[in-house]
């Protein structure tokens, strides 16, 4: 990767939406060399999506709580599938230590969360959070 790779992604972060043209001009180089470069990024694996991103408050969803599973004996596959099966959970990784998974979970009010926790409660113990503000939402890595 060079310093146009890296310009090219560091444009791309901001606004995947670019224009080739507006693109280029922020790189300094032609528009057929920027579709080169980042359908070579593509192929390469470096760039694997350009998504939307949404505002779960303008959807309705005004609390996010970060939960913490930790499977009961026996339980972690069928967790592992009710978690994947959960609408309301937005991210979640599989992790090490006492916890098998901790999730992303968002909720309209805080009356939802113990309804939708109880859906758990067969196969796992779980340690809740509500967060308060995310002064890092996921970002790329630094390049």
């Amino acid at each position: 990767m060079d310093d146009l790779d890296r310009t090219i992604l560091i444009a791309l972060t901001r606004d995947a939406r670019m224009s080739w043209k507006d693109l280029s001009a922020e790189a300094g180089v032609s528009p057929p060399t920027i579709r080169d470069r980042v359908k070579r990024l593509e192929d390469t694996g470096v760039i694997q999506n350009f998504a939307v991103e949404l505002s779960p408050a303008a959807l309705g969803y005004s609390l996010e709580a970060v939960v913490r599973f930790r499977p009961l004996p026996g339980k972690r596959h069928i967790l592992e599938k009710q978690i994947k099966d959960t609408d309301r959970i937005v991210q979640c990784d599989k992790v090490t230590g006492e916890d098998g998974f901790v999730a992303r979970l968002l909720l309209r009010n805080i009356g939802e969360l113990d309804p939708l926790l109880e859906t758990f409660g067969r196969m796992a113990t779980t340690n809740t959070s509500i967060v308060k503000s995310c002064p890092v939402r996921m970002r790329p890595p630094p390049f």
